[in-house]
Parts: structure tokens; C-alpha cells; sequence
């Protein structure tokens, strides 16, 4: 069985250096996540983010964890009546592993919300991950979208390159006062900010069906 290991306290070197996945997935997790998902974003049915997280979550069970360490909609240690998507535990019921999913994608109604507001809400879990405790818990974002927002991030003008333009192992340290010049909009959706805060990009794919996958892993600088 997959035992999720929390991750040192330890400073890890400088900050400017590329960062490196951490212990919290189990080995081969990823492989088969990203073909599965391929799987299913091709498949002639409807896409959430239910079925992202799924699949997600498949992969993790098919490679050791057990369903027993699984906690769903875990009450968040730091803010009043939230939750986190995902939490798994160790044989003492102890949180290993803090998990956000995030899936955006054009609506076939042509309904979406706002560009900025999307990404405020990606920034927004970021923000609730970097708050969570106790700090050795590895906490994760997996994040889906399509070339929709990929775009969107992919113009500098948006300020927010660093979500699809890291590679894997790079790292980005974000502040607030990074976000001043951004929408209204955007700043609304993605609330209170912690700062600093270190954004490492774990594990990347493009275009798997048209869509980009990243998996970061969220910390404070120095850790």
C-alpha cells in the first residue's frame, strides 16, 4: 500500500533554482493518469470537473493508495467554513497531501464566465492551498484547461504567463503586489492573498486532446 509521506521542513536551496517534484505521488501515478484522461477527453460524452478529478483520483488508487486515505471535502485547518476538494491521510488519519482540481474549458452554450474571473478562481486555490496546515503537508493543484484559457495566460498583457509557460521543475514566486495592475475582476474572484507564495510546476502536459495539464505543488519560499 502507498504511503504518502510529508515533506521536510528543510530549506531546500535557493529560490531562483528550478524546483523538483516532491515525494506525495505515488510512482507511475502520473503515466497512467495522463492516459486515462486522454481516454476520457476524447470519448464522445459530456466533461466536467468531477470527471477530471476522477480520473485523477483512479490513477492514484491504481497505483496504491488506498481508498481508506482518501478524505473528501476536508474541512480547511485556517478558513472558517471552507473546504479543500481532497485530502489524503496517513495510518494515524494525519494529512499527508492537500489536492485542489481545477477544469476549465469552453462551454458548448457559449456560457462561460469571464476570462479574468477564471483565473481568479485558479489563483483563488492556490491561495487556499498556501494556507493550509500543518505547512509539511504536501498540498497540490492539478489544473486542466483548454486552449481557451491557455491563451488567455499565454498574453503577457494578462500578467499570469507563468501558469502554462513554466516548464517542469521550474518554479515562480508570487507576491500581491503582483496582481495590482490586474481586473478588478480578476482580484474579486482570487480574494485575500498570503504571500509570498512558491508555485512549482510538478508534472506538465500539452495537448492531450486538445487541452493543458499541469500539476503544481504550492509552498512557502525557502521550504
Amino acid at each position: 500500500m502507498f504511503r504518502p509521506r510529508k515533506r521536510s521542513s528543510a530549506p531546500s536551496g535557493s529560490l531562483d533554482s528550478p524546483g523538483r517534484p516532491g515525494p506525495g505521488l505515488p510512482e507511475g501515478s502520473w503515466s497512467v493518469f495522463a492516459t486515462d484522461l486522454d481516454r476520457v477527453l476524447a470519448a464522445r460524452t459530456p466533461k466536467s470537473e468531477d470527471l477530471v478529478r476522477y480520473v485523477f483520483f483512479q490513477s492514484l488508487v491504481a497505483c496504491g493508495v488506498g481508498l481508506h486515505q482518501f478524505a473528501f471535502e476536508y474541512p480547511h485547518p485556517m478558513i472558517k467554513r471552507a473546504l479543500v476538494d481532497t485530502v489524503l491521510v496517513d495510518e494515524q488519519g494525519d494529512p499527508c497531501m492537500a489536492l485542489e482540481v481545477k477544469y476549465h474549458r469552453v462551454i458548448p452554450s457559449g456560457a462561460n464566465l469571464p476570462r479574468p474571473q477564471l483565473a481568479g478562481m485558479l489563483l483563488h486555490d492556490v491561495a487556499r492551498l498556501a494556507r493550509f496546515t500543518p505547512r509539511n503537508v504536501e498540498r497540490l493543484l492539478l489544473y486542466v484547461t483548454d486552449h481557451e484559457m491557455a491563451d488567455y495566460f499565454s498574453n503577457p498583457g494578462n500578467g499570469l504567463t507563468w501558469v502554462t509557460g513554466l516548464a517542469r521543475g521550474e518554479s515562480v514566486v508570487l507576491h500581491e503586489n503582483d496582481f495590482n495592475a490586474l481586473s478588478e475582476t480578476f482580484r474579486k474572484a482570487a480574494g485575500d492573498w498570503p504571500g509570498p507564495v512558491r508555485v512549482t510546476v510538478m508534472q506538465s502536459e500539452n495537448e492531450i486532446v486538445g487541452h493543458f495539464v499541469r500539476l503544481y505543488r504550492v509552498d512557502e519560499p525557502g521550504t
